[in-house]
């Protein structure tokens, strides 16, 4: 279900970065021909981005506005091009929004998505029409999600930044394999709280719980049973134990 409508931009990420900016240069509220003289656009798509910009606290005011704290801050770091400060800033957005943190949240469930699959959701959970327009802020927020180091890009796939496998260790996510032992294709779910670690330089172990979802077309059913006890003593062979002897 939808959620309650929630208004999108309707430029790109590098249009509502130049927004932002003309705001943060400013001394005092300004009119949408003053904002739109600074950052060199047209006031129809300055007016078009405010109601976004309003909504998750970069901007503030009545016919004329200005920067909140937080677009002031955000804007300096855009204006000095600070990538770690921008990071920073966007991600406080992000956490400090309702929807957004919806959208971020979105990835993580599902462990991974497809780009055109999120604008569709975003799109879809902003309550908005299909659009040229609305798509293109559906893209624009996805580029927030990335600028604020929520989401990132891997193997073609937009994943949450919580949930990744970083130097051996298995965080809270779904990873997809394909078992050699046919066409079985499984997932191992390692859900949230799962997992436990130790503390100081060693660590105590980790507990995984690991659920097996079997996904098979009905023409793959004949001899699904012997390959799923294939499976099983697989999983089940005690690990090789190395050859401490080997020179």
């Amino acid at each position: 279900m939808a959620e309650d409508k929630f208004k999108l931009p309707r430029s790109s990420y590098e249009e509502i970065c130049k927004i932002i900016k003309a705001y943060g240069r400013l001394t005092e509220p300004a009119s949408l021909d003053e904002v739109a003289q600074l950052c060199a656009m047209n006031r129809t798509a300055i007016s078009a981005n405010n109601a976004f910009l309003v909504n998750v606290g970069l901007i503030d005011g009545g016919k004329k506005k200005s920067a909140t704290l937080k677009g002031s801050e955000l804007a300096r770091a855009l204006e000095h091009e600070l990538p770690d400060q921008i990071q920073d800033r966007w991600a406080r957005v992000v956490r400090e929004n309702e929807f957004l943190g919806k959208m971020a949240a979105a990835v993580k469930i599902r462990g991974q998505m497809d780009s055109s699959a999120l604008e569709s959701h975003i799109a879809y959970s902003a309550g908005e029409g299909k659009s040229a327009a609305v798509m293109t802020g559906a893209r624009a927020v996805v580029d927030i999600l990335r600028a604020g180091g929520v989401v990132r890009e891997h193997e073609g796939q937009l994943i949450s930044t919580e949930a990744k496998i970083d130097e051996g260790r298995v965080n809270e996510g779904t990873q997809q394999i394909t078992v050699p032992t046919g066409t079985l294709t499984t997932q191992i779910i390692v859900p949230p709280g799962s997992i436990q670690r130790g503390t100081g330089a060693q660590t105590t172990g980790v507990s995984l719980h690991i659920e097996l979802r079997i996904d098979v077309k009905p023409n793959e059913l004949d001899g699904l049973g012997q390959k799923i006890q294939e499976l099983l003593r697989e999983l089940n062979k005690p690990p090789k134990k190395a050859d401490d002897d080997a020179k």
